[in-house]
């Protein structure tokens, strides 16, 4: 039997997870969780069925909800869930479980693993030096979760981010429902070469160009790839990013992003 993995990232770190199983366990292929919105039946030949998704906000992103919501999955079939997060899960894990629970399946498998954090709205990308230590940590974690996977041995199931608090509930889901809007507003310098390389690596192709010029939809998952990866950092916000130093997965291409 075959398995498989599906996958949303915006700045590399799932895929490299994705990766990463798929380099561990023999027949594991992978895809982007996005294949999901059209087609809703897993296929019977995966025994196993993962996914790798952040944590932003507390909760996964409203897409990666959408593309779980209402899939038909095989009985024998069994999930594994993985977050990546830069240090607060929070919901995250029991966003899908409960999702999973609602096509009428369980998680059978939970884990977390740290990466360096990426939402440059907020802050700058972390220093190297923790960026090269969050990287060692996380490939030895992947190699972990692969080999607990093979053997069929169960962890102890997840619960909320350490770091969570219910008190914030509200303030995170006010942020979540402005990840439209604020996509809408992000603004395109003079440095931009017209390269598209943001429409091709947007993992929900929210990016467009009209006229010659980049054009934002609204359906921004806030997922930073096009601020991130952007080659000349010509894509900004309010001029927050401006400034700021970009980060994505080192061991991650381009290529990866678009395949």
């Amino acid at each position: 039997m075959s398995k498989v993995i599906y996958y949303f990232s915006g700045t590399g770190n799932n895929i490299a997870v994705a990766k990463g199983l798929c380099e561990n366990i023999p027949d594991m292929e992978m895809y982007p969780i996005t294949d999901l919105l059209e087609n809703k039946v897993i296929n019977e030949k995966y025994d196993l069925v993962g996914f790798t998704v952040p944590s932003y906000y507390s909760h996964i992103p409203p897409i990666v909800a959408e593309c779980i919501k209402n899939l038909h999955f095989s009985n024998n079939q069994k999930v594994f869930s993985i977050i990546g997060c830069a240090g607060n899960r929070g919901h995250a894990t029991e966003d899908i479980r409960h999702l999973v629970k609602a096509c009428g399946k369980e998680v059978d498998y939970e884990y977390m693993i740290f990466f360096a954090g990426n939402y440059i709205l907020s802050y700058n990308a972390f220093p190297k030096w923790y960026q090269n230590l969050v990287l060692k940590l996380s490939k030895k974690k992947i190699t972990k979760i692969a080999k607990q996977l093979l053997e069929a041995k169960r962890a102890k199931p997840l619960g909320k981010g350490l770091f969570y608090s219910a008190k914030y509930e509200e303030a995170l889901q006010k942020s979540i429902r402005k990840y439209s809007q604020t996509g809408l507003e992000y603004t395109v310098s003079n440095e931009c070469s017209k390269c598209s390389q943001c429409i091709q690596i947007c993992p929900v192709n929210n990016i467009t160009m009209e006229s010659g010029l980049i054009k934002f939809g609204s359906n921004c998952q806030q997922c930073m790839a096009c601020i991130q990866w952007c080659p000349n950092k010509a894509i900004d916000y309010k001029g927050i990013a401006k400034d700021r130093i970009r980060y994505h997965h080192p061991d991650i291409l381009v290529k990866d992003m678009i395949d």
